[in-house]
């Protein structure tokens, strides 16, 4: 996957940013060989963070115990030939989870200790892609030292592929970045774009947050990353090095709208 440089955001009544450096599509990298079946960004949704096994409750399933709050989430779900051993994949993914800064374990569970895999899939995850045998299925949830979360969901299905389900959730922060935003303009304003870069002054670096949309054929992010190839593609190389370009799809478009892209100091 083409793959720009990505932050967090976080929209209130002004433009703000948590976190310059963070990556919206998780910073895990993908088992080798897996192939990303959907990736899916919201922007300030309520969320829960699993922190016990799934049992019936009342008419429905849900963890005993979970922690509930509001923010960004990204959820990205893989998938992974049949031949290919759970093990492996398991022992990918905890120990990349397990490498992130700061990290503290807030729930494991594995096989049927994890209660059932039916209603993790279709309750939980609302992804009936999910569903396999209760006896080969794994679920990590942990938190980083950025406060971001992250909840990963594997099993083996009954055909024999795996597949990976890996939410990153972003909560609100209380206490936020204030950006000072040096211009913003649309995406495919190249003369714009050009003249703003040239006429900065020496040592000025700008970062610069690019907005999309979906089409019918393409996601936002895959429209941000080809918007950001095009205007790589019209700036000379002095130009390049005074940006750095931030592909955050369709996260920013309540407050920016579509095709925008705002600069930023980088200090």
């Amino acid at each position: 996957m083409n793959r720009h440089y990505v932050a967090k955001l976080v929209v209130g009544c002004g433009l703000v940013w948590s976190s310059l450096a963070h990556a919206l599509i998780s910073d895990i990298e993908p088992y080798r060989g897996a192939k990303l079946i959907k990736s899916v960004p919201m922007v300030e949704v309520d969320t829960e963070i699993p922190l016990s096994k799934i049992q019936r409750v009342g008419r429905g399933w849900e963890p005993k115990e979970v922690f509930r709050l509001t923010g960004n989430v990204q959820e990205n779900l893989y998938k992974i030939g049949r031949n290919v051993p759970l093990e492996d994949v398991i022992e990918h993914y905890r120990s990349a989870l397990l490498a992130l800064a700061g990290v503290k374990v807030e729930f494991q569970c594995q096989s049927r200790d994890c209660g059932s895999s039916n209603a993790w899939a279709n309750d939980f995850f609302k992804d009936y892609l999910l569903y396999g045998p209760d006896g080969k299925q794994f679920l990590m949830a942990v938190s980083e030292e950025s406060g971001a979360y992250q909840v990963l969901y594997i099993n083996r299905r009954g055909a024999g592929d795996i597949m990976v389900r890996l939410d990153e959730i972003v909560p609100n922060q209380e206490k936020q970045l204030d950006l000072e935003i040096v211009a913003q303009m649309s995406a495919s304003d190249q003369p714009r774009i050009r003249r703003f870069l040239t006429e900065l002054s020496a040592g000025d670096q700008v970062i610069g947050f690019v907005t999309s949309a979906a089409t019918t054929d393409k996601t936002a992010l895959s429209v941000g990353d080809d918007t950001i190839e095009s205007i790589l593609a019209g700036l000379n190389e002095r130009q390049k090095e005074k940006v750095t370009f931030v592909n955050i799809a369709n996260l920013g478009r309540v407050t920016l709208g579509d095709n925008r892209v705002v600069f930023i100091y980088s200090r």
